[in-house]
């Protein structure tokens, strides 16, 4: 198995998994190499370099194509090596034979945004979170998107700034009001994916009780279920990530897989450059294949 969390040997079942959704968060680079392939090897090093250096920001999907030959058949794969970037689902550009290493980080880089300029409305919205007054933080938000209401961050902002306040009804109207591009992106989808697990705690016994629950009759999944959207709400993620991964190692179709779904929407929670997100993902698809 590879070492590194970003790099991943893909086949017919796997390939969904880590190729189609990963890319709806970050660039996939796919691989399609062989053992005989002379340029293969050259090119085997300098991918590999490249993701390490993103650090989750880009991952690495190598395919066998003598191993799979369903696979390199379904894309047309004529010639190795042949590396195709997926994005969002979709082949948005592919390269054939050994290009120079600038060649795949431009092809990444036009599909990772410019940082935005400074914001002055953003700039004096956090300096009235960070100094206690969160409501007139929100407020000021508020009236600017009265003025500029297609404004995308200060939208997520405000769902952010109402989600954290427990005003998580008026978060999720605001995001839901967002085109589907914007609420698949993050932050948006984070967001998202936080209301997620408020609308599974909502009704649950409180996190000791489920504790004590789960400590008593560890089998329990549904109340592990509770329990891990308890700890995602209370902000520890690890807590939850573990919880998430003892559902798949029990009963890995539990709930419509409730486990590796909500192992993936704590990823969604934390974005990909959180270091759990990386340890866990590699966990992740180790208990899966």
């Amino acid at each position: 198995m590879n070492e590194s969390p970003y790099i991943f040997e893909v086949n017919q079942s796997n390939f969904a998994t880590v190729v189609v959704e990963n890319s709806q968060q970050v660039p996939v680079l796919v691989d399609f190499w062989a053992d005989w392939c002379q340029p293969c090897r050259t090119l085997t090093p300098l991918l590999s370099k490249l993701v390490q250096e993103y650090r989750g920001g880009v991952i690495l999907a190598k395919i066998n194509a003598d191993d799979e030959q369903a696979l390199a058949q379904h894309f047309r794969v004529r010639s190795l090596p042949t590396v195709m970037i997926v994005w969002q689902g979709q082949i948005v550009d592919q390269m054939v034979g050994v290009q120079p290493e600038s060649a795949y980080r431009e092809a990444i880089a036009r599909l990772q945004a410019a940082p935005p300029p400074g914001d002055p409305i953003m700039e004096r919205v956090e300096l009235l979170w960070e100094r206690g007054r969160q409501e007139q933080a929100v407020e000021l938000l508020r009236q600017a998107l009265l003025k500029e209401a297609t404004n995308v961050e200060w939208t997520v902002n405000l769902a952010d700034k109402l989600l954290q306040l427990g005003q998580g009804d008026e978060a999720r109207t605001l995001l839901q009001g967002l085109p589907e591009d914007e609420r698949a992106k993050q932050p948006a989808s984070g967001l998202l994916a936080r209301l997620r697990f408020a609308d599974l705690a909502q009704g649950s016994p409180e996190l000791a009780t489920l504790e004590a629950t789960v400590r008593n009759d560890p089998t329990d999944l549904t109340a592990r279920r509770q329990l891990a959207a308890r700890y995602v709400l209370a902000g520890d993620y690890e807590a939850a990530l573990e919880q998430f991964m003892d559902i798949m190692r029990r009963n890995p179709g539990f709930e419509d897989e409730a486990g590796r779904k909500g192992l993936i929407a704590i990823f969604e929670v934390l974005g990909n450059e959180d270091p759990l997100v990386s340890t866990y993902r590699r966990r992740m698809f180790s208990l899966l294949h």
